[in-house]
C-alpha cells in the first residue's frame, strides 16, 4: 500500500488545530509533513504479508535436528488503541519442519508485523503463525516483552511496567516440549524470566 501523504499532512494540520494550535505557525509549519512520512514508516507493514519473504528465505537443505532460537530480537509497534508507542524485544524458538528461515527472515518477519497498528497479543501470535506456516516449523514458542506508551504517558502514567505475552503452537503448545522451549527462552512455568 502506498501511503497518501499529502491526505495525511492535512489530517495533522486539522489535529492540531483541533487542539488550538496553528500548523502556520514557525515551530510548527513543518510538523504536518514530518508526521506523515513519519506514518508511513510507522505503518509500513499495512496490507504486507510476511508469509512469502519468510517461506523465500526457507533453506530446506539444512537439516536442523533440533529446536532454533532466536532472542531479544528488538521491535516497536504503535498500540491500535491510542496510536503510541510500545516497543521492546521478541524471542521465538522453533522446532523446523520442513526448513529453517534466515536469521535476518526472522527480523524482517517482526519488522512486517510491528509495522502496522497492533495489540501485543495479536502481534506474539502473528509471529508464531507465520513461523509455522512459512516453515511448516512443527512447534514455535514466541514471547514478546514490551514498555506501553499508553501505560507510561496516559491514565495511571506507570514507567517501566514491563508486559510479556506468549504465543504456542505445535509441539510447544503442550508439555513436555513446552518447558522445553521455555528453558531456551530462559522462561520459568509461567513464563516469568528466571523463575
Amino acid at each position: 500500500m502506498t501511503p497518501d501523504l499529502e491526505r495525511a499532512r492535512r489530517a495533522v494540520e486539522e489535529y492540531l488545530r483541533a487542539y488550538g494550535l496553528d500548523p502556520e505557525d514557525p515551530t510548527l509549519e513543518r510538523t504536518p509533513d514530518r508526521v506523515a512520512r513519519l506514518g508511513g514508516e510507522l505503518f509500513g507493514g499495512v496490507g504486507v504479508d510476511p508469509l512469502p519473504a519468510l517461506a523465500a528465505s526457507a533453506v530446506a537443505e539444512v537439516a536442523a535436528r533440533g529446536p532454533v532460537a532466536f532472542l531479544d530480537v528488538p521491535f516497536r509497534s504503535i498500540c491500535e488503541h491510542h496510536l503510541l508507542k510500545f516497543a521492546g524485544t521478541v524471542s521465538v524458538v522453533y522446532l523446523p519442519g520442513r526448513a529453517v528461515a534466515g536469521l535476518g527472515a526472522i527480523v524482517g518477519l517482526i519488522e512486517t508485523v510491528s509495522s502496522r497498528p497492533q495489540v501485543q497479543e495479536r502481534l506474539t501470535d502473528e509471529i508464531a503463525l507465520a513461523l509455522e506456516q512459512a516453515l511448516g516449523a512443527t512447534g514455535v514458542l514466541v514471547s514478546a516483552t514490551a514498555e506501553h506508551d499508553c501505560v507510561a504517558m496516559r491514565g495511571p502514567r506507570i514507567r517501566g511496567a514491563a508486559v510479556r505475552t506468549l504465543a504456542a503452537r505445535g509441539a510447544y503448545a503442550v508439555e513436555p516440549a513446552a518447558a522445553e522451549a521455555r528453558a531456551l527462552l530462559r522462561l520459568g512455568p509461567t513464563g516469568v524470566p528466571g523463575e
